[in-house]
C-alpha cells in the first residue's frame, strides 16, 4: 500500500488568518489532531495542530542572566527572548504554523511513512503532489492499513 492509498481527502484545513480560537474550535469539533494550512488559492503553506496551541500557552521563558561587576550578562542570544515574546502574543494560525512540515507523494509507501513518523514525531502527513494538497494520511490511517494487511 502506498500514501494515495491510504489518505483522507476530505481534509480539513485553515487560513493563515485564522484565530488561534477558531483553531482551537476546529480541532475539538473535528477531533483532529492537526490540520493543513492552506493560502487563499488552495495552496498548501505548512500543518498546524494541538502542539502548535499547547506550545503556544506555555508559560513565558526568561533568558538566563549572571551579573557581574553589577551588569547583567545574558547567557542567551536577545533573539530568543524576542522568538518567546512572539510566541505568546500570537493570535492567528500565520503566527505559529510549521513552515516546512514533513511531507510524503502519492507513491510513497507505509513502510517509509511509518519511519517518517517515528523518527520526526508527526502525527500528520500531509499528501502533496506538485505542491498542491491532494489528503492526509494520520497515524490512525497508518495503524488501519497495518490491520488490513493482517487480516488480508
Amino acid at each position: 500500500m502506498v500514501a494515495k492509498d491510504l489518505m483522507t481527502t476530505s481534509v480539513v484545513s485553515v487560513l493563515p488568518e485564522t484565530s488561534l480560537r477558531d483553531l482551537a474550535d476546529v480541532l475539538v469539533r473535528n477531533r483532529l489532531n492537526g490540520v493543513p494550512v492552506l493560502d487563499g488559492e488552495g495552496n498548501f503553506l505548512g500543518v498546524v495542530g494541538q502542539h502548535d496551541l499547547i506550545h503556544h500557552e506555555k508559560p513565558l521563558h526568561i533568558p538566563t542572566t549572571v551579573s557581574l561587576l553589577d551588569a547583567w550578562i545574558f547567557l542567551e542570544p536577545p533573539s530568543a527572548l524576542k522568538k518567546e515574546i512572539e510566541r505568546i502574543a500570537a493570535t492567528q494560525v500565520m503566527e505559529i504554523y510549521q513552515k516546512n512540515p514533513p511531507t510524503v507523494v502519492p507513491d510513497t509507501t507505509v513502510e517509509e511513512m511509518a519511519l517518517l513518523f517515528e523518527k520526526t514525531n508527526s502525527d500528520m502527513l500531509p499528501v502533496l503532489e506538485g505542491g498542491r494538497l491532494l489528503g492526509v494520511i494520520g497515524r490512525t490511517d497508518l495503524l488501519r492499513s497495518m490491520l488490513q494487511e493482517d487480516n488480508g
